[in-house]
């Protein structure tokens, strides 16, 4: 069961909470998850959803984590940015690793698996970052980690990879290297080609190796060096093979080949988005008795990302 709910203490972290002493906090299970009076429902709900999904990304990532996670959730925008000092207009999560940090901010419309979605969007940054031992790795690389470990899944990615493999548009990847695209169409198409090429590396290594190949970017090894002797092949080879294997898997060459392939993949979408509009019911449902514990004028706290240009190496934000 969640910790009681206690006044803040200090943190060590800069944080600015002097400006108000009124945030309360619970302690339970390495989270420690402050928030303002009326939120007690929400900070509740995520005390008990975060260690199972901290769970689920050490799995996915090889290792344990045992450091406390702070999770800040702001009650407005002014609370959002009051906490954290500079930070861009656009952002609504940020995430800050060296100092174990979570920061969500609400909006006034959202899906309760998209707040989830979020949440563990971050919490995947911050253990990315560990996973590392602080290294420096690409953005496509730590982006395409953050979206699959946290279990995004969007039905445009069909739509996207598929136009790209006809196309023959795909994003060069070393152009994602430092930072995305400001322009929000182009920032999501790189979000998914980012995915879908680490989700590639990790079927070529298989999950030993990929974790092999984590220990050595950890152990201080360079990025693309280390990447290139896992897998034996030049890093502009490992593209072209991934580019090869996305218009076989998405191009609709074969779907526009017959009517009997067209029908089967259209079968296949409309079954898919059946399931996920059934998995959202059933989390709205769930998540809906805590809209009585927010403060007046949002209905749900949402965490859902925007796109931005790069950030400083310390911090992500969406």
């Amino acid at each position: 069961m969640p910790g009681k709910p206690a006044k803040i203490k200090q943190m060590g972290w800069v944080l600015i909470f002097l400006i108000s002493m009124d945030w309360l906090q619970i302690n339970d299970q390495g989270f420690n998850i402050f928030y303002r009076p009326g939120m007690e429902k929400l900070a509740k709900a995520l005390s008990r959803e975060a260690p199972e999904a901290k769970k689920l990304l050490e799995r996915d990532l090889g290792f344990e984590f045992n450091e406390p996670v702070k999770i800040v959730l702001a009650s407005s925008d002014q609370d959002f940015q009051a906490v954290q000092g500079r930070v861009p207009e656009w952002a609504i999560a940020t995430a800050h690793p060296k100092d174990n940090t979570i920061f969500l901010k609400p909006l006034k419309s959202t899906s309760p698996e998209e707040a989830a979605v979020t949440f563990r969007h971050e919490l995947a940054h911050l253990l990315i970052y560990h996973r590392l031992n602080g290294r420096s790795a690409p953005r496509w690389f730590e982006e395409g980690m953050a979206v699959l470990c946290s279990g995004e899944f969007e039905y445009q990615r069909f739509q996207v990879l598929a136009l790209m493999s006809l196309s023959g548009n795909f994003i060069p990847l070393e152009t994602l290297s430092d930072g995305f695209p400001y322009n929000e169409t182009e920032a999501r198409a790189a979000y998914l080609e980012s995915e879908s090429f680490v989700s590639f590396l990790i079927e070529t290594l298989d999950e030993r190796g990929f974790s092999q190949f984590l220990d050595q970017v950890a152990s201080g090894r360079e990025f693309y060096q280390a990447l290139s002797e896992a897998t034996g092949l030049s890093f502009p080879a490992l593209e072209k093979k991934w580019a090869a294997r996305v218009r076989t898997r998405y191009g609709l060459t074969a779907a526009l080949g017959g009517s009997t392939s067209l029908w089967f993949l259209i079968t296949v979408l409309f079954l898919y988005a059946y399931l996920v509009k059934k998995r959202k019911t059933a989390l709205k449902k769930k998540w809906l008795e805590l809209e009585s514990g927010l403060p007046a004028g949002d209905d749900l706290y949402d965490y859902e990302e925007e796109d931005g240009e790069g950030n400083g190496e310390d911090e992500t934000w969406h």
